[in-house]
C-alpha cells in the first residue's frame, strides 16, 4: 500500500536504469537508484494492479555492483541515473536494451546484437552542456532540473562535463551575479539570464547565454571571459522572451568571437554552429563512425547517401572512401554548412541537397545516380515511414541506420524488414555514460 515501508531485494534493472524489487509474492517495485543484488528500505509512492513505484530510503546490504556516485547530488539531480552502478552493468544493460527492442519491438528472431562499446573515459567526456539558471539561497546559481521538474539543482560541477565546461560556467555565473544579472524566474514571469549553454571542442569554446531580453551588462561579462578563458572562440546572446520548455529563442546577438567552433574527428575539420547537432562524446564518435564505415565497406567505387545528414558530419567522415557523397536535410542552414564543411577539407567529392529525403532521393536517381549504400542518422524519434520506403525503393546493398532510440530504431527495423532488408548486426555505443541512454550502429543488408 501507498506509504508502506519495506525491505526488499533488487532482482534486476529496468531499461531506465531503476533498480527492480520483488515483494514475498512476486510484486515489482520500481526504484530508482536501487542497484541489483541491493537489499534496501523503500517507500511504496504507488501501486498499480500489476506493479508499483517506491524511494529508496536507505541500503541494507549493498550490492557488489554498486558504487559510491562521483557527485554530491546524485539522486537530487534528474541526470545521471547510472552513476551508483558499476561500469560493467551499464554496458550490459545497453546491450540488453538493445537486443530486447529489437526483439519485442522489431519483431526479429534472435538479432545479432555485439557487446556495447564503452566510452573511454566514462566520466569528464561530453562536450556540450545546458545549464538552466536560478536564485538559490539568496545568489545566482546554475545546475540541473530536479526529475520530473523544473527546480533547479545547484551545482559547481557535473563529473559528466569535460573539467573546460565546468570553469566555464562557474565563472559565467559569477561574472553575472557581481553585474547583477538576475535569473529568469519561470513561474513570475520576470527576470533575465535563463540558461548558460557550452560547447567545447578539442582546442577551443563557444558560450551561449540564454536570456529573457538583452542587457550591455551580457558585453562586459563576455568581454571579462574573453580575458580569462583564452580558449572561448565566441559568445552568443541568445533571447528567448517567451513562457516556453524550449532553452533556446529565435533571434542571437553576437556579443564577441564567433557563433562557431571547429574541432575534427578522424582529422576531418567540422564547423560546428551552436544550434547545429554534434554528437556529445568525442571519445565515443570516432569509434562510432569507424564503425558505420566498416558496416559501408566502401571501396572506392560506391555512391553514399546521407539521410538526415546534418553538417555532414557522417557523410565528409566517410567521403575518403566513397566514389561519391550525396547529402539529404531539411534544415537549410544545416546544408550549407554541409558545403562549408566539404571545402574545409578539400572534398570534392560531396554535395548536398535541402528537401525532404522522400522528396529529393526520386529526383536524384531520376538524373541517373545510384545509391549503392545509404545512411541514416534521424533525431530521437527515428525515421519517417515514407523516408524508410524511399530509401529502400533505391535498392542499395547497405543500409547503415545510426540511432540514439533503441525503440524507434527496433520499430524502423521493422519496416526495413518488411522492405526486403535484414539486419545483419546491431552494435551498442556508450555515448552516454551514467546514464540508461544508449546509441546503437546498425546494418540492415538487402535479401
Amino acid at each position: 500500500m501507498k506509504n508502506d515501508r519495506l525491505i526488499l531485494d533488487t532482482v534486476d534493472i529496468g531499461s531506465d536504469g531503476e533498480g527492480i524489487m520483488k515483494r514475498a509474492d512476486g510484486f515489482t517495485y520500481f526504484v530508482a537508484g536501487a542497484v541489483p543484488g541491493d537489499k534496501a528500505e523503500i517507500l511504496v509512492l504507488k501501486e498499480n494492479k500489476s506493479f508499483g513505484y517506491g524511494k529508496l530510503l536507505r541500503i541494507v546490504e549493498p550490492s557488489p555492483r554498486r558504487v559510491e556516485p562521483a557527485c554530491p547530488v546524485f539522486g537530487k539531480c534528474g541526470g545521471c541515473t547510472m552513476l551508483c552502478c558499476n561500469y560493467s552493468l551499464q554496458l550490459e544493460l545497453k546491450e540488453r536494451k538493445v537486443r530486447d527492442c529489437l526483439t519485442r519491438l522489431g519483431c526479429i528472431e534472435a538479432p545479432n546484437v555485439a557487446p556495447c562499446v564503452p566510452s573511454e573515459p566514462a566520466l569528464g567526456c561530453r562536450n556540450k552542456a545546458q545549464y538552466p539558471v536560478a536564485e538559490s539561497g539568496g545568489s545566482l546559481a546554475a545546475g540541473f532540473y530536479a526529475p520530473h521538474s523544473h527546480r533547479v539543482v545547484p551545482t559547481r560541477g557535473c563529473p559528466l562535463q569535460k573539467s573546460e565546461i565546468t570553469a566555464l560556467v562557474n565563472a559565467a555565473v559569477d561574472a553575472a551575479a557581481s553585474l547583477g544579472i538576475e535569473a529568469y524566474d519561470e513561474k513570475a514571469g520576470r527576470g533575465c539570464l535563463r540558461h548558460i549553454y557550452v560547447r567545447s571542442g578539442e582546442t577551443e569554446d563557444i558560450l551561449v547565454l540564454v536570456a529573457a531580453h538583452d542587457s550591455s551588462a551580457f558585453d562586459t561579462l563576455a568581454k571579462r571571459l574573453s580575458a580569462d578563458f583564452p580558449r572561448l572562440a565566441g559568445a552568443v546572446l541568445n533571447l528567448n522572451p517567451k513562457t516556453t520548455n524550449l532553452i533556446l529563442g529565435g533571434s542571437d546577438r553576437l556579443l564577441f568571437g564567433r557563433n562557431y567552433i571547429v574541432d575534427q574527428i578522424g582529422g576531418i575539420k567540422y564547423k560546428i554552429h551552436y544550434l547545429s547537432f554534434y554528437q556529445v562524446n568525442p571519445y565515443v564518435t570516432k569509434r562510432l563512425y569507424d564503425k558505420a564505415a566498416e558496416y559501408c565497406a566502401l571501396t572506392g567505387r560506391e555512391t553514399l547517401f546521407d539521410l538526415y545528414c546534418g553538417v555532414g558530419t557522417i557523410g565528409l567522415y566517410l567521403a575518403r572512401g566513397a566514389k561519391k557523397i550525396i547529402g539529404v536535410e531539411t534544415v537549410p542552414e544545416a546544408v550549407e554548412n554541409a558545403r562549408e564543411n566539404a571545402r574545409l577539407n578539400g572534398i570534392v567529392n560531396a554535395e548536398f541537397h535541402t528537401g525532404r529525403a522522400e522528396d529529393v532521393c526520386p529526383r536524384l536517381i531520376e538524373r541517373g545516380e545510384r545509391a549503392d549504400v545509404v545512411v541514416l542518422d534521424p533525431p530521437r524519434k527515428g525515421c519517417d515511414e515514407s523516408l524508410l520506403r524511399a530509401a529502400a525503393a533505391m535498392a542499395p546493398e547497405r543500409i547503415v541506420y545510426v540511432s540514439c532510440n533503441p525503440a524507434t530504431l527496433a520499430r524502423d527495423a521493422k519496416i526495413l524488414t518488411a522492405e526486403g532488408y535484414s539486419l545483419a548486426e546491431a552494435t551498442p555505443f556508450d555515448q552516454f555514460p551514467q546514464t540508461a541512454h544508449v546509441e546503437t550502429a546498425a546494418l540492415f543488408l538487402k535479401i
